[in-house]
């Protein structure tokens, strides 16, 4: 029995529900309340068989553990990221360039997924330097010790101190931090202290990716080094039932939700949307595989090096595994 470790998305859906799964193999599916969680029994426990686990989790343990682990194309969790950079209400932070200087909040660690996009996009896009602002690490929406079931990085230059006994969304709207760098939105928005740096976000990433292309993902799939030495196949039947089952919901959108104007969801213009999508991102809009995300990848390696996350500059190949490179 090959044990695997996700969060229940339309992605991974059909893994869930048995229709698709690992040829050659029986697999039963874990998850847990929060994506940290299945991340902390994957690194601290070494539960799962194969999981999905955050990109910059994964270069970290690379490091720590070379060959721990071996990455699997396959990208259950992908958002564009300017719609995550939060702002106390009343300050005068109104563009990127307004940003350097100001004390920052962060999630669970500096360097989480999320905020590796938004700071490299920031970077990249305004030339705003994250070395020059003061981060916080706690906890979104309730107090919370800063991760510990993955080694800390403190990047030469860059001040970082931990907020355990306050949440993040509160001292954000209090104006304590200027702003707040988060995966998910955090309970304080759209209060009187908070609003977001890009609040007609969607046009801006909308551009972004007319001009890049790229479509961050967060996480990627792993298989653990000794489970796969038992099962030589074990990547390559992960990587087909992934994608597998992210197929099955694209397909889903696409044939009777597409005919029947998404009726399946409760969100009114649903059917537009799918349809603008389409225009945009083209029919494989979430696509697996390292051919169609080499430059996402790339650029996803290239600002962990960036920003002192890894002392490595890793490359695709490295990450991946060798029977997986040519998909």
């Amino acid at each position: 029995m090959i044990t695997v470790g996700s969060m229940r998305y339309d992605t991974t859906a059909a893994l869930f529900e048995g229709t698709a799964g690992f040829a050659g193999h029986e697999i039963e599916m874990r998850t847990g309340s929060i994506v940290p969680e299945v991340f902390a029994r994957m690194l601290r426990d070494r539960e799962f068989d194969v999981a999905e686990l955050g990109l910059g989790f994964l270069l970290r343990v690379l490091e720590e553990e070379p060959g721990a682990f071996v990455g699997v194309p396959a990208f259950p969790n992908r958002v564009f990221r300017h719609s995550c950079v939060y702002v106390h209400a009343d300050s005068d932070i109104h563009t990127p360039a307004d940003l350097v200087g100001r004390t920052i909040g962060e999630f669970g660690m500096y360097g989480q997924d999320s905020g590796v996009w938004a700071k490299g996009i920031l970077a990249d896009e305004y030339g705003v330097d994250p070395a020059a602002n003061r981060w916080v690490i706690g906890g979104l929406d309730t107090p919370m010790a800063p991760f510990d079931f993955v080694p800390p990085r403190s990047p030469d230059g860059v001040e970082i101190v931990a907020e355990p006994d306050r949440a993040l969304s509160d001292l954000l709207a209090a104006g304590e931090i200027d702003a707040l760098f988060s995966a998910n939105v955090p309970a304080t928005y759209g209060g009187p202290g908070v609003r977001r740096l890009f609040e007609d976000y969607v046009p801006v990433e909308q551009d972004w990716h007319r001009r890049t292309g790229m479509f961050p993902m967060m996480h990627a799939v792993v298989v653990r080094a000794d489970a796969l030495a038992d099962h030589p196949d074990l990547a390559r039947a992960a990587y087909e039932g992934f994608l597998a089952a992210k197929d099955a919901a694209r397909d889903h959108y696409l044939g009777a939700g597409r005919r029947l104007y998404q009726v399946h969801t409760m969100l009114p213009w649903m059917s537009r949307l799918v349809e603008d999508d389409l225009a945009l991102l083209g029919e494989d809009w979430w696509p697996y595989g390292i051919g169609a995300n080499r430059a996402e990848l790339d650029t996803f390696l290239r600002y962990q090096h960036e920003q002192g996350l890894s002392a490595h500059r890793f490359t695709v190949d490295e990450v991946f595994a060798p029977d997986l490179l040519d998909t």
